[in-house]
């Protein structure tokens, strides 16, 4: 998720083009992130020291790791750890940028510190998004709430990722008391806790959702479409009552309600949660232990 949600990034601040992403995005799969690059980005090798061992591989037959070790550079452990980190999605995507020429490891650098300080982060934040973990990712951007909250947004980014589409992205998600939307389908849990939750859309956005989960294509956003953007929410609140239950808390699900014209949601700050999918925002909506209307 963090290329996407920093790509995007990178666009909208007139960084690279939209071009420029969509082309780093095809090749991501087609690069390897060099040992050297990892070293400089986690601060364990300076670029001097990078290029002078990249130097002395092209006249010696032996590893950039090994080289390292010998010059002093770095401990066989911090090798070790370098080499798991060649297929994280953060270095996989900066390695693409610096290849392509389109940025250099020092602009990439910047531009991390100005998006960490455009969104309030924490260095710890920061270590937690280029990770690659989606729960992690999540909370990042969830507004201070419950653990329950946490786990079932959790369950549904990483359910919508993993069957819809795995480019998906989130922004940051916020509460209110009110909020109209032209599509809904909403589906309630009872029982140790009271939920609601569901997702919403305008205009024809919601098909981004239910024609990947249906393997149809919905030509709008009828109650069909509907129906199947209720059985992946369905889908989701299963796996979190089940989830639950291993915890001793009981949850029945109540079937799927839609709603295919407009209307305003009311209770008392439910959380709402942007997932951006083939150019198009998709909002889930998450309230628990509250009273919801829609009408």
């Amino acid at each position: 998720m963090f290329d996407q949600i920093f790509g995007n990034y990178l666009v909208a601040s007139g960084t690279i083009t939209k071009e420029q992403f969509m082309d780093v995005l095809e090749s991501e799969g087609k690069i390897r992130v060099k040992l050297g690059l990892i070293a400089v980005a986690e601060k364990l090798m300076t670029e001097e020291q990078a290029d002078e061992v990249n130097k002395l591989q092209s006249i010696m037959d032996r590893r950039f790791g090994d080289i390292a070790v010998e010059k002093g550079y770095l401990s066989d452990d911090q090798v070790t750890q370098l080499l798991k980190k060649q297929g994280n999605i953060y270095m996989v995507f900066v390695q693409t940028l610096i290849d392509k020429g389109y940025m250099t490891l020092e602009e990439i650098d910047a531009a991390l510190n100005k998006y960490q300080e455009d969104q309030g982060f924490t260095h710890s934040d920061m270590d937690a998004l280029v990770s690659g973990d989606v729960d992690r990712t999540v909370q990042l951007f969830l507004p201070a709430n419950t653990q329950l909250c946490d786990k079932h947004c959790g369950i549904a980014i990483r359910t919508f990722i993993r069957i819809i589409d795995s480019s998906a992205y989130v922004s940051k998600a916020y509460l209110v008391d009110e909020l109209k939307v032209e599509k809904f389908a909403m589906q309630e849990l009872q029982g140790d806790h009271k939920i609601l939750s569901g997702f919403a859309a305008d205009g024809n956005d919601l098909l981004e959702l239910a024609n990947k989960f249906a393997g149809e294509e919905f030509e709008t956003v009828d109650l069909d479409a509907l129906d199947a953007v209720g059985e992946f929410t369905n889908c989701i609140n299963g796996l979190f009552a089940s989830e639950m239950s291993g915890e001793n808390v009981d949850l029945d699900m109540l079937p799927p309600v839609f709603y295919e014209n407009p209307v305003s949601i009311t209770g008392n700050q439910f959380c709402v949660f942007p997932i951006h999918v083939g150019g198009k925002e998709i909002k889930f909506i998450l309230s628990i232990d509250a009273d919801i209307d829609v009408k």
